[in-house]
């Protein structure tokens, strides 16, 4: 584009005015869509990122909250019939046990601890760590083995045992 001089005047051509004035008129409708633009998603930005208030004591999460309790735990009146033994008593009855620290919560077992034994497998565990495992888990720590009887394991109550029905061969 260029601007021709009027001879006369000294000035540029009222047409090429008028088409620069035209050109800076859509720069800048351009620009200030933009600027709206960007203000926008800035503000939404800011919005979805909006500091909430911190906790109160009573919003605070109890660290036992973070165990799932999916219902497979014992009930309390089957976890207290199990035997409770002091660690000192339990060193004399079991001589051959390695067992000197608990497999929940890795402690050392002290004389005067209180240990919980489960029936089936005989694994040791400060009775509380074993208390609150049992709650959520059927099973033991260690080794799995389920401390409640299942039909299955139970030997049958009579000796007797009914045969199968067979098929007379052809």
């Amino acid at each position: 584009m260029s601007a021709s001089l009027d001879s006369d005047s000294g000035f540029v051509d009222s047409k090429e005015v008028s088409r620069f004035g035209y050109a800076i008129g859509v720069s800048a409708i351009i620009l200030l869509i933009m600027i709206v633009i960007a203000l926008a998603s800035y503000v939404c930005s800011k919005a979805l990122q909006s500091p909430q208030a911190p906790p109160s004591n009573s919003d605070m999460i109890d660290p036992e909250s973070f165990f799932v309790d999916d219902g497979g735990g014992l009930d309390e009146e089957t976890i207290k019939s199990y035997p409770k033994l002091m660690y000192s008593e339990a060193k004399l009855l079991k001589k051959g046990s390695t067992d000197t620290c608990c497999s929940i919560c890795l402690n050392d077992y002290k004389g005067s601890d209180s240990l919980r034994m489960l029936p089936n497998c005989g694994h040791l565990f400060h009775l509380e760590c074993v208390d609150h495992w049992l709650r959520l888990q059927s099973t033991c720590p260690v080794c799995r083995t389920s401390p409640i009887p299942t039909p299955l394991s139970m030997p049958p109550a009579d000796d007797h045992v009914a045969p199968l029905p067979s098929r007379p061969r052809d």
